[in-house]
């Protein structure tokens, strides 16, 4: 890779820092038991969740400027992931 010195656009940082917002949102889920989630894999997934957000977000600020294109899928997939637990937490 080579060093790049091109200045990263404001709606680009704000998508990425955005992208962590449901992340506060988290405490209240693990406490909203609803019966179903407090059983096996689903537990798990609920618990290293935010691990995969953090490491996603970061990956797409390394990125950012290099791939904007892997920047994006790392960015739609977060999303698309958020939608999943929060779907599944609903249950």
């Amino acid at each position: 890779m080579s060093d790049s010195t091109e200045e990263t656009p404001r709606w680009k940082k704000l998508l990425i820092g955005f992208s962590l917002l449901p992340l506060l949102w988290w405490p209240v889920s693990l406490l909203h038991d609803t019966g179903y989630i407090m059983s096996g894999i689903e537990r798990v997934l609920m618990m290293i969740f935010p691990f995969y957000a953090l490491i996603s977000v970061a990956l797409a600020w390394h990125c950012r400027n290099e791939r904007p294109e892997v920047m994006w899928v790392l960015i739609l997939v977060l999303w698309l992931s958020y939608a999943a637990i929060f779907a599944m937490a609903a249950m």
